[in-house]
């Protein structure tokens, strides 16, 4: 639990103790900030335990006002130094600090301010760990609800303690489906004009707003664009970062449920993509506890993720496709059944691409198989599953890279090392180094020197006088001239990195078409 100024006067190890304010507010400490100011208030949120020296004293300042200025800014306590500006805290400081009641807390010169802040940072990091520990329990709680035979019902109940507040699962016309908290049903006739507004809207879009003193999450439940319903969410004061990230593990884990239960031929294939998105979203422990019960489990730590593109020509054999389910599912026009999915990789559909996930052992093989049915295949490198959407926004981009090239397969690590020219048009990149370079090939071809090599052989050794003119066989001042000639004609400042690297991929350019 995080500390307060309470907190802090209790441990003895630290030696400070209470002189001024004790019926002050016993809020927890967010922050320990030192400031000798006369007025400290513009760089404090709120919340913060104020330590000083008291140098700001001997200005003369009204320390009234100091104290009323640290109320207003919501200053939680005051830790005063002793024994360096002052052997004892000012009694102007006391009685007024006493009259507002704001703690002060006095400081031993053996107490150095670093070990408040210690003690408080420690109570903050073990307050956050074991807010990370709730959630994630509470997580896995929701995954088991939503996969007893009693779900949807008794997810939403779970979720609604788990808030300390109300949860209303209800249909695409606002109707109730699932209710939970005293004061759901009364929150219907809201809600209902708020999903109303949500349906003129394509995608996962969401909306949070307020009904009375209650925060309000609304979030659309289903797969892509096919929305099965709305789960609301409210409780007294605003939604803290756990109750956000357990309503958006509520809503994929009731997508998922949703899905599951439909009848339609691709329902195989909407729950693999749902499973796929929870995956994507950093929901780990939920992913593969369904994807367990579908018969596909996720692999184990390292995951190098595939994007596959759909087949261009009927050549393609889409039977090798891998995706798992007994129901034929249909993607642009080809079947992707296909066979059972090999060991360590999991498949599915989404935004009409192919993803598989596979472990590092496998994923040649899938690679080959999806190639040999004519897919274009996108694949990152190795990752661990927590940085799955990484991995996945790389694969896409080799994807996409090998598809503008031409290739039938490209991991991302390839991309930067077939070098830079694959990143323009051949004939912009010949006029452009046409229309940069011309005024030196006009001045060689009228036999007035070689302007063209001279600045070839000065770029590739990286402006190095001697060097470059040993290469030419020239003296380095002759040089010089030349490459201050170049200068001249094109009006550039060849000091510029900018520049010499717009000369240089020119050279290239006129050198390749060469």
């Amino acid at each position: 639990m995080a500390l307060t100024v309470r907190g802090l006067a209790d441990q003895r190890e630290l030696g400070v103790r209470i002189v001024a304010g004790a019926g002050g507010p016993d809020r927890p400490i967010t922050w320990v900030h030192v400031s000798e100011l006369d007025d400290p208030t513009p760089f404090l949120s709120g919340g913060e335990l104020l330590l000083t020296t008291g140098l700001f004293v001997r200005s003369g300042v009204d320390l009234d006002r100091y104290v009323e200025k640290l109320c207003r800014a919501g200053v939680l306590g005051l830790g005063f130094g002793v024994g360096l500006s002052f052997k004892e805290i000012p009694d102007g400081l006391v009685s007024a600090a006493d009259r507002m009641g704001l703690p002060v807390l006095e400081v031993p010169r053996g107490t150095p301010f670093i070990a408040l802040s210690r003690a408080v940072s420690r109570a903050l990091a073990a307050d956050e760990y074991a807010a990370v520990t709730r959630t994630f329990t509470a997580q896995q709680e929701l995954t088991r609800a939503a996969l007893s035979p009693q779900a949807p019902d008794r997810l939403i109940r779970l979720l609604a303690r788990k808030v300390d507040g109300w949860v209303a699962l209800v249909d695409g016309r606002g109707g109730p489906v699932a209710l939970s908290g005293d004061r759901a049903s009364a929150m219907l006739p809201a809600i209902g004009v708020e999903v109303a507004r949500l349906r003129e809207h394509r995608g996962s879009v969401g909306a949070g707003f307020e009904i009375g003193a209650d925060s309000v999450s609304l979030q659309p439940v289903g797969a892509g664009d096919r929305r099965r319903g709305y789960l609301a969410v409210g409780r007294p004061g605003p939604l803290s970062a756990a109750d956000r990230h357990l309503v958006n593990a509520a809503v994929m884990l009731l997508t998922l449920g949703f899905e599951q239960d439909t009848a339609a031929p691709d329902a195989d294939a909407q729950v693999h993509a749902a499973v796929l998105e929870l995956a994507l979203n950093g929901h780990l422990e939920p992913a593969r506890s369904v994807a367990a019960r579908l018969g596909s489990p996720l692999p184990d730590d390292l995951v190098v993720v595939l994007v596959a593109r759909r087949p261009r020509s009927a050549a393609a054999r889409p039977d090798q496709l891998l995706l798992r389910g007994s129901t034929p599912t249909e993607w642009g026009g080809w079947d992707v059944s296909g066979r059972v999915q090999p060991r360590g990789t999991f498949a599915a559909i989404m935004d009409d691409e192919l993803v598989v996930l596979a472990s590092p052992v496998v994923a040649e093989s899938v690679t080959a198989d999806l190639v040999e049915a004519g897919m274009t295949v996108g694949l990152s490198g190795a990752a661990h599953s927590e940085d799955l959407a990484d991995a996945f926004a790389k694969a896409r981009r080799a994807a996409e890279t090998a598809a503008e090239r031409g290739e039938q397969w490209l991991s991302f690590d390839a991309i930067g090392s077939s070098g830079i020219s694959q990143l323009w048009n051949p004939e912009q990149a010949r006029a452009f180094a046409e229309s940069l370079l011309a005024p030196l090939v006009e001045h060689d071809r009228a036999g007035r020197g070689d302007l063209v090599a001279s600045l070839r052989a000065w770029l590739a050794h990286p402006g190095q006088w001697d060097p470059a003119a040993a290469a030419l066989g020239v003296h380095r001042h002759t040089l010089r001239r030349r490459v201050g000639l170049v200068g001249e004609l094109l009006g550039r400042d060849l000091d510029s990195p900018t520049v010499r690297s717009e000369l240089w991929l020119a050279l290239e350019v006129a050198a390749t078409r060469g």
